[in-house]
């Protein structure tokens, strides 16, 4: 059997239902720039070989001193020279500028020639064995065993030898080595087709066969270098056209990309069948070959619409790319891919009106997902209007108040609500699309009513008001951590084992609830997260959202102990080399960041929330049943907000809290201390039976008016005396000896304060005796230290009377008043103007 008949045949004919791949390729001939990096391509070889001087090619040399082989950053060296470099003992300045390599290999073309030399006539064909040609090796050995001559193969070759005639070029087209033998193939190439005969199992053979074989065969390829020719000839055109078109955007061109891409796409036909190649399939692991492969798909597919006339608008998935937007490149035009799928909005003619939108006003990137937004709820208000919204004739202005209330709930996708400004920014922009709609008689059909009415308006929302509705309540937490090893099932995280990637979802879980970071911030957390420091665990995290690196939290010993056990299970994955550093490394080295993708993260957190059997609140119905809990409160940053709230609850003072959250302001911590009015008026009426006076006798106050109106908050207590009142606090005849005052107004709401002003007082006694104070300044620390002393213990006997119940609620009041006066602190006292029978 001969090689023809083993090899795959060449197409010299096109069956029928291939014809319009001709016409494919007519187009892409015509519509492919001729002058594509003339200097670097070689159409009539299909070989690229990139200029490392060019700014456009992202490619290098080495950068050690002689040595040419190229990398693929600069300043770098390549692999020969590093192992060098590091043997060498010099710095990289100084190796890269004396060191050399030791060997460098030589290519087909740059081969010295022969050393064979008679009469100043050199032998012209390259050398390949210890500085001779092939054929004055062979020649040697032949007469080395006739016995022709006794000289080594050196001095035969100067003494003896006679130059050989030149050989033809090698018949790989582009080669640039000489071809010899029966085939007229050089070395390289040589051994090439030694090996594909062995493979094929060739013994019979013609120089037709090595021919045809040749014509499929690429040359001795060096970094800088990418060939197409083994490729079939429509997907070659369309790799250049596409290479061509991507340059008008985005110039720099990776010649190993390439190559790597080229590598994958063996065996494919074309970029445009039914079913897309898939990154999956290709046989590479690199990124930028990805991003590669990513752009000349596209692009492919982007012509194909082109050659067969359809706009890319008319297609259910929108290519971003593809479709006109506009952006703040240096192109001016959209670069980065990405699809849409338009069909989410539901009624065609919305789907129809925003695509002419988009013809007339090539509006930018931020712009049209403002907009594509506001129509994707507009679309799914008219979902469940009757109807459906499809015919745009029957529309009312109850419709639109529907369209209005659905983008005022409005979520996120991780299931918080959408802020203000946001919500009413979507709102503007479908109505700027009907306005424009209108505008151009594109909307002639659409009932009038179907507008903006004065009443369409988003209410203003302060966001930082009431941030303690989005923490999670305690006895929800408590549900939680009973189910936190039903975390992670089903959830897949690259090949890794199903426990272990429980274990890792656990342990994110567990630093979300314990820490208060940030999800990304846990994301991103590194292995050497964990110290210690005089015998606490301290957590090295990354604040990126401010841009300070390597804070400084202080975690309990069972968080840490949550992270040791994750390492442990962490050493028995097998990770990719740019996750190594992470405590939650990615599922493989294609993802976008090298830390687990946030995806997984609010998944797992979703599945599991969703299905859980049971999560109520601690709110009965009429039956005695327990309300269910809106799960939809649950997602990832809902964490941090519960991890505030509860230090806000236990009294943590705000400087110390603000710290904690490593926020930049206090005001910004200062929304946990905001409490709801309805929850501080539930704790007033809760506290005001139990105030007492100074010697600890009961002195309720009937209403909640009398409670805040007619004392103010001191630090150890309510004021009652008129003066102090008016000043704010600010003016106490008798310098705040409160538990010495007839005005003094304590409750249970105060106890720590007290307890704390009794533990200061102590202190300040023991210092006013070791410095030999004065007896009336020891008796004034005592007597106010036993008043107060007096106080507590009389609110400590009041309360062990309570039942359990009230007893509890007269805690949870307590904590809710001493928010109040927290924030309370940091609000500027206004003035109260003197009235004129107070003069």
């Amino acid at each position: 059997m001969t090689a023809l008949e083993l090899m795959p045949r060449l197409e010299t004919d096109t069956p029928a239902e291939l014809l319009d791949r001709h016409a494919w390729q007519e187009w892409l001939v015509t519509n492919t720039a001729p002058d594509w990096r003339p200097a670097e391509w070689d159409a009539r070889h299909w070989l690229f070989t990139g200029d490392p001087d060019r700014a456009e090619t992202a490619i290098w040399r080495c950068n050690s001193a002689g040595c040419d082989v190229a990398v693929r950053a600069t300043r770098h060296l390549c692999r020969s020279c590093y192992e060098q470099f590091v043997e060498s003992g010099l710095s990289r300045e100084e190796f890269a500028t004396v060191g050399r390599r030791a060997q460098i290999r030589t290519t087909p073309g740059t081969r010295p020639t022969c050393v064979v030399n008679k009469d100043g006539a050199g032998c012209p064909r390259d050398a390949s064995t210890r500085g001779v040609c092939a054929g004055h090796y062979t020649k040697w050995k032949y007469h080395s065993k006739t016995a022709r001559t006794v000289l080594p193969l050196e001095e035969w070759a100067l003494q003896e030898a006679e130059p050989l005639s030149a050989t033809p070029d090698c018949l790989i087209g582009a080669c640039g080595g000489s071809g010899v033998g029966r085939g007229s193939l050089c070395a390289y190439h040589r051994d090439r087709w030694r090996r594909f005969r062995v493979e094929r199992r060739i013994q019979v053979w013609e120089k037709e066969d090595v021919a045809t074989w040749a014509a499929t065969q690429s040359p001795w390829l060096s970094g800088y270098q990418f060939s197409m020719v083994g490729l079939p000839e429509l997907l070659r055109h369309e790799l250049v056209f596409a290479l061509a078109e991507r340059d008008a955007f985005r110039p720099t061109l990776s010649p190993v990309a390439a190559r790597l891409m080229i590598r994958g796409l063996v065996g494919v036909e074309t970029l445009t069948g039914p079913e897309p190649v898939q990154l999956t399939q290709l046989d590479y692991l690199d990124r930028n070959c990805d991003a590669h492969f990513k752009d000349v798909l596209r692009l492919v597919r982007a012509g194909f619409d082109r050659f067969q006339g359809i706009d890319p608008l008319d297609r259910s998935t929108w290519e971003l790319s593809t479709i006109g937007l506009t952006s703040k490149t240096q192109s001016g035009k959209r670069i980065q891919s990405g699809e849409l799928d338009s069909t989410r909005i539901r009624q065609e003619w919305i789907r129809k009106l925003l695509a002419d939108w988009i013809r007339e006003t090539s509006p930018d990137n931020t712009v049209f997902r403002r907009t594509f937004d506001g129509c994707v709820a507009a679309s799914d208000a008219l979902h469940l209007r009757p109807g459906g919204g499809h015919d745009p004739s029957k529309l009312k202005v109850t419709d639109m108040d529907a369209v209005v209330e659905a983008i005022k709930v409005r979520r996120r996708q991780d299931g918080e609500p959408l802020g203000f400004s946001t919500k009413a920014d979507r709102l503007r922009h479908f109505c700027s699309l009907l306005d424009f709609g209108r505008r151009l008689e594109l909307l002639d059909f659409l009932a009038s009513g179907f507008a903006r009415q004065s009443h369409h308006v988003i209410p203003w929302e302060d966001v930082a008001e009431d941030l303690a509705g989005k923490a999670i309540p305690d006895h929800v937490m408590t549900q939680l951590d009973a189910a936190v090893d039903l975390i992670g099932f089903d959830v897949v995280h690259g090949k890794q084992d199903q426990a272990e990637v429980r274990a890792m979802l656990r342990t994110i879980y567990i630093l979300l609830r314990d820490t208060g970071r940030r999800p990304w911030e846990i994301r991103w957390l590194r292995t050497d997260c964990l110290e210690t420091n005089n015998g606490e665990y301290v957590l090295i995290w990354d604040n990126h959202k401010a841009r300070r690196k390597k804070r400084r939290l202080e975690i309990s010993r069972e968080t840490a102990f949550a992270i040791q056990a994750w390492l442990e299970v962490r050493e028995r994955w097998k990770v990719p080399a740019r996750s190594r550093t992470f405590l939650f490394p990615a599922a493989s080295a294609h993802n976008y960041d090298a830390c687990v993708d946030s995806d997984t993260v609010s998944r797992m957190l979703r599945r599991w929330v969703d299905g859980l059997p049971r999560l109520d609140t601690d709110v009965f119905d009429r039956n005695g049943e327990p309300v269910p809990f809106d799960r939809s409160k649950i997602y990832p940053y809902a964490f941090r907000h519960t991890y505030a709230q509860r230090h806000a609850d236990a009294g943590t003072d705000i400087h110390v809290l603000r710290a904690l959250m490593d926020h930049k302001s206090t005001d910004t911590t200062m929304g946990y201390f905001r409490v709801s009015m309805q929850r501080r008026r539930e704790a007033v009426e809760a506290m005001r039976g139990h105030v007492v006076d100074r010697l600890g006798r009961p002195m309720p106050t009937s209403l909640n008016l009398a409670y805040e109106g007619r004392s103010v908050a001191v630090p150890f207590g309510n004021c009652r005396e008129p003066s102090n009142v008016k000043a704010g606090g600010k003016q106490c005849p008798i310098r705040f000896q409160c538990s010495g005052c007839g005005f003094y107004r304590p409750d249970p709401s105060f106890l720590p304060a007290v307890e704390d002003h009794i533990r200061a007082l102590k202190a300040d006694r023991e210092t006013a005796m070791a410095m030999d104070a004065a007896a009336f300044v020891i008796q004034n620390f005592t007597d106010q230290i036993e008043s107060f002393q007096g106080v507590v213990r009389s609110i400590h006997d009041r309360l062990k009377t309570m039942p359990l119940e009230e007893r509890r609620q007269i805690e949870e009041a307590g904590a809710v008043l001493r928010k109040v006066r927290a924030s309370a602190v940091l609000l500027p006292m206004p003035e109260v103007p003197a009235r004129s029978d107070d003069r």
